[in-house]
């Protein structure tokens, strides 16, 4: 695929074009859960500053494009709290490549410099694992629920907990968002003697940022960027945020790290935050689809899988795995559970304390999701895609106040 293209991708959702390295005709469209859609992504993953295209080249490749704007000196106003960069998505794809059997899309090329001036966003190539011809039919696990089989349904949750197992296995030196630098360049352990020259604002002797190794500072951190971000209208249309009492939240933060709640994390693990049944993308042997896919008498279940897990890890972090949204309660299925923990029965939540933390993360991504509502606006975005996202933006609207209730008198031991 010729790069002098890519900049076609994000010209109207739905294209046909032809491919002048091959020659082969391509359909390209936004990502939407199902290929003969071209409303926008409207799962949790969703990030105001990012769009996904999808190229369909003859019946080998399937390719993805990521397009961001580029950020400007004098934007104004800045985001509170930062997303995962291009770059940084593209390394940190790569490790999930070379460590796991988690298939996502793999990168090809990338550029954020704006190609000398010609545009204004930078983009990231990626092409889908196995060619389009072993996935007849590829739909989101969202759109297909409701038409898969009890044993089509199980194979593929299962499949989930594994692969999620797997991301978690995946660790790291420091605790926050993944950087644009490569594994070996990554930041080296602290020293003892900058452990013990910490000051009050976090710094090392050296002036390293130190927040960055523990968990509680550096989530701490991550959820003030967020109300700091949410409850100010600058740039949102003037739209105001969640009606919650806000200093109420912040007795409640502040009694959790005084009682040292997000401590017990010792080990940065890759964490998808956002990661929903919108990103996974299921694969139906065509015979399915001809005899009926949803029908509980057929026999195909063993035919369902996951072709591959969209590259929505625009809010990723180092962090504790208690905190992705697959957790959130009632918690997980009980084939996710066997495949993540080898036990249905499995949890990560043992001890009280647990609890209280699982609320602080729903807090957490709903914050998350009312940010990039705000930064759409902001943008001003087509009406089409605040529709496409209202349902879950009320969910957050809704569970807020509700986690407040929670978190009154919730135990911190």
């Amino acid at each position: 695929m010729a790069m002098v293209e890519v900049k076609t991708f994000v010209s109207p959702p739905l294209l046909r074009s032809r491919t002048p390295a091959t020659g082969m005709h391509s359909r390209m469209y936004k990502w939407s859960g199902r290929a003969d859609s071209t409303r926008p992504d409207h799962s949790i993953s969703y990030t105001a500053s990012s769009k996904t295209y999808v190229a369909l080249c003859g019946s080998d490749k399937c390719y993805l494009l990521l397009a961001s704007p580029l950020t400007l000196k004098n934007q104004d106003p800045k985001p509170a709290t930062a997303s995962t960069t291009l770059t940084a998505l593209s390394t940190l794809l790569s490790k999930i490549l070379d460590g796991t059997t988690v298939p996502v899309p793999r990168p090809i090329a990338h550029d954020v410099s704006g190609g000398g001036g010609r545009w204004d966003f930078g983009w990231l190539l990626l092409v889908a694992p196995g060619p389009t011809q072993t996935h007849p039919s590829t739909s989101s696990l969202a759109s297909l629920r409701s038409t898969l089989s009890p044993s089509q349904l199980a194979r593929v949750e299962l499949r989930l907990g594994t692969y999620l197992r797997a991301l978690h296995g995946i660790t790291n030196e420091w605790f926050g968002l993944p950087i644009d630098t490569p594994a070996l360049e990554a930041p080296a352990a602290p020293s003892l003697s900058s452990l013990f020259a910490v000051s009050q604002d976090g710094e090392g002797a050296d002036g390293e940022d130190m927040t960055r190794y523990s968990w509680q500072d550096t989530f701490v951190l991550q959820l003030e960027g967020l109300l700091d971000e949410v409850y100010d209208n600058t740039g949102a249309g003037g739209v105001p945020g969640p009606e919650i009492n806000i200093e109420e939240l912040r007795r409640y933060l502040s009694r959790a790290i005084g009682s040292f709640l997000f401590e017990d994390v010792e080990m940065p693990r890759l964490i998808w935050v956002t990661g929903s049944e919108e990103d996974i993308v299921v694969s139906l042997a065509l015979e399915n689809l001809e005899e009926g896919q949803g029908s509980t008498e057929s026999e195909g279940g063993a035919e369902a899988d996951i072709a591959y897990i969209l590259p929505t890890f625009g809010h990723a972090l180092w962090g504790d795995p208690l905190m992705e949204a697959w957790f959130l309660p009632p918690g997980s299925s009980k084939a996710t559970n066997v495949g993540y923990f080898g036990d249905e029965r499995g949890t990560l939540i043992v001890f009280p304390r647990h609890k209280t933390k699982r609320v602080w993360y729903t807090v957490y991504l709903a914050l998350v999701i009312v940010v990039e509502d705000r930064r759409s606006r902001g943008r001003g975005e087509e009406e089409t895609e605040k529709v496409a996202i209202r349902e879950k933006v009320q969910w957050a609207r809704e569970i807020l106040p509700q986690c407040i209730g929670l978190l009154k008198d919730a135990p911190c031991y």
